[in-house]
């Protein structure tokens, strides 16, 4: 069992932190500096943690990345040992390493602002209950939005057909607020999976293909961390996700 995650879970005071902790909550296993909360409640704690890591940036591909030293470290081995077998690994996008508090909101408002006009469109909600979430601080919306899908299939992913955390993070939840995650833009190679893991980079929110993080453990330490594998195929291909082992810690 691992001690650090039993007693983050143990910290949890709602079902919105729960929910969140068994989405991104493998970020507290890693080897360099955890979030110290599993939600961030605005742009101050944001900066105030991000002014406390060693902090490196590097070109990796077309896009200049930030990172915690350590995971930096760590990835740039990983893209000179792909290199070395004729592959790369670079930056899905500017944005593919750290992100800002608005950063964040800026991308979850995106998903709520078309989840609200797709659902008013079809008469599922009324222009005054849409207007009542949209006149919410981000992070109470995070909460509503849960429970209109939770209870009313309302859903505000990508597509309307899943919960919107397969889209884009909660505000102050996500894992590129800790530095400490990066979206590969040859996500789609086999190898690069293999050879980030060896690296101790790994995927850790199901459904986000791109999105690796740095846990600093190799694959075959990740059970003894309080971390379970889930295996989902999206086409002919198999991807693996290191996600909270909840029912393991309590």
């Amino acid at each position: 069992m691992s001690i650090r995650l039993s007693k983050v879970l143990a910290s949890v005071s709602s079902s919105v932190e729960r929910r969140l902790f068994s989405e991104y909550g493998a970020i507290f296993t890693t080897k360099a500096t955890p979030p110290p909360r599993i939600i961030f409640a605005d742009s101050s704690e944001v900066d105030a943690f991000q002014k406390t890591l060693a902090v490196r940036r590097w070109r990796i591909g077309d896009y200049e990345i930030d990172l915690q030293s350590e995971a930096m470290d760590a990835l740039l081995s990983a893209v000179d040992e792909i290199g070395e077998l004729g592959g790369s690994i670079t930056a899905r996008a500017s944005d593919a390493g750290a992100r800002s508090y608005q950063d964040t909101v800026g991308l979850w408002l995106r998903n709520v602002t078309r989840g609200l006009e797709h659902w008013e469109s079809l008469e599922r909600m009324s222009a005054g209950d849409a207007q009542v979430v949209r006149d919410l601080p981000p992070v109470e919306q995070v909460a509503v939005i849960l429970e209109l899908e939770q209870t009313q299939d309302l859903f505000f992913g990508t597509f309307f057909d899943r919960s919107i955390l397969y889209s884009v993070a909660a505000p102050g939840a996500s894992q590129h607020l800790s530095l400490l995650a990066f979206d590969v833009a040859e996500y789609e190679n086999g190898a690069v999976e293999q050879v980030l893991g060896g690296h101790g980079w790994h995927r850790t929110v199901p459904n986000d293909l791109p999105h690796f993080t740095y846990l600093g453990h190799t694959t075959d330490a990740l059970i003894g961390q309080g971390l379970k594998m889930v295996i989902r195929d999206y086409g002919e291909s198999t991807y693996r996700f290191w996600i909270p082992d909840i029912d393991g810690l309590e």
